[in-house]
């Protein structure tokens, strides 16, 4: 009776055992037919768990290009030396503000003088030449021209009755032929005389006329600029502002160091002598890889902001685009350009800044008020390499596809072209 009761219990372990096995691998049949469902479509798959609908709404679309420059005066003029001399007097300082026409340097005049003096006596010749020219037929040039030629004619004419009557002479017997072919022989180089008499006095009487004096007339016209000229730059032995500004040292040569000017100095003709910068217009000076050059153009807008002047924003625009870059230092290198943007002066940041002051640029290269942007995951691509994205007006609407041109890339997608309001597709991998 024992015996059978423990067969029983072994008999019963045993089944609940195999139970639990079954019912184990049943429960892990069922969980694999919910996960992986081979009857569910794939599409259905991926609309409820890769694929989702975005709204899309037309929204400003502004594209910006991030550069650095520095704050520089927008008026700078370096004053030179107007002629060679001695300073004699500097009446300013460097940093002191000056007004419009207010004298700064002061030249002695010693060799412009000598200068002048010489100058004018070439002026006083001219113009005595050209005076000559201008009463030409009775000059004395003229008369004695005219005056050879009467008296080479006065002296024919003898010859000519000397010879009529030695021949007359010579015909009755009295003179011997021999004084006959003399006079004769004498009056053709008589002849010869007055034939190169008339043709010099010709020349002369013609140098008043022709290119000799039109020689002469432009020979004053230019001694008469140089004196005027001269006089100018002696005028300009005072050097005064242009504008009003600050003074400043005037630029160096590379490597050296600038030297404002100073009394008793020797300085030739165009030698900077001292800068004056206008504080009414700044400007910032900046550079742009050659690169990014093409998306830049005159006028653009742009916001200027800085550390020294920081919470304030100025507002600019670009005033110029170097034609020509910087070289770079090793070939293939990129080259940069200059780029000068104009400030408003009327701006109360403008007031707060300083030469020489840094400055981060936003330069506005692409602005557009009612574009539409979507999710790079909504793009999809057709058979001929075109852009398309499905679409749908309403949240109810069926799902067309709309061919777009893809624009700017921006942070918050891509610009799309021929799409309007409504909701994309994006796909989630």
């Amino acid at each position: 009776m024992i015996k059978f009761r423990r067969v029983c219990r072994w008999v019963a372990a045993v089944v609940q055992s195999r139970v639990r096995s079954a019912l184990f691998v049943l429960a892990m049949l069922l969980t694999a037919l919910l996960v992986f469902n081979p009857w569910r479509s794939v599409d259905d798959t991926s609309s409820k768990v890769q694929a989702q609908w975005i709204e899309v709404q037309p929204q400003l679309i502004e594209v910006q290009l991030g550069l650095v420059g520095r704050i520089q005066a927008a008026r700078q003029e370096t004053l030179a030396a107007p002629f060679e001399g001695i300073v004699r007097e500097v009446l300013v300082q460097e940093g002191q503000t000056v007004e419009p026409g207010q004298p700064l340097v002061r030249i002695a005049p010693d060799e412009i003088d000598i200068q002048l003096r010489r100058t004018l006596a070439e002026l006083l010749k001219v113009q005595r030449e050209v005076q000559q020219m201008t009463a030409w037929d009775s000059s004395p040039e003229v008369a004695r021209a005219r005056r050879a030629v009467q008296a080479v004619r006065s002296t024919l004419e003898t010859t000519e009755a000397n010879i009529r009557d030695t021949r007359q002479l010579f015909e009755r017997g009295i003179v011997a032929r021999m004084e006959v072919d003399a006079l004769a022989q004498q009056l053709r180089s008589q002849q010869q005389d007055l034939v190169n008499a008339q043709d010099e006095a010709r020349q002369v009487e013609a140098r008043g006329v022709g290119e000799e004096r039109k020689i002469a007339e432009m020979e004053l016209v230019n001694a008469q600029g140089r004196y005027q000229a001269l006089i100018a730059q002696k005028e300009r032995q005072l050097v005064r502002a242009p504008f009003k500004g600050v003074i400043a040292r005037p630029s160096a040569a590379e490597g050296s160091k600038p030297v404002l000017t100073q009394a008793g100095t020797q300085v030739a003709q165009g030698a900077p002598l001292l800068a004056v910068v206008g504080l009414d217009r700044v400007q910032v000076l900046t550079r742009v890889e050659e690169t990014d050059l093409h998306r830049l153009s005159e006028g653009m807008t742009v916001e200027i902001t800085g550390e020294g002047f920081s919470g304030e924003v100025m507002a600019g625009r670009i005033a110029t685009l170097a034609l020509q870059g910087n070289a770079a230092d090793s070939p293939g290198a990129a080259a940069y350009y200059d780029v000068v943007i104009s400030v408003d002066a009327q701006q109360q940041a403008a007031s707060r800044v300083r030469l020489g002051m840094s400055a981060r640029l936003a330069i506005q290269v692409y602005r557009k008020e009612n574009g539409i942007v979507v999710p790079p995951e909504a793009l999809r691509t057709d058979e001929q390499g075109g852009f398309y994205v499905l679409f749908r007006a309403d949240p109810d609407s069926d799902s067309v596809k709309k061919v777009i041109t893809t624009g700017h890339t921006i942070v918050r997608g891509v610009e799309a072209h021929g799409l309007g309001a409504g909701y994309v597709l994006v796909s989630r991998k």
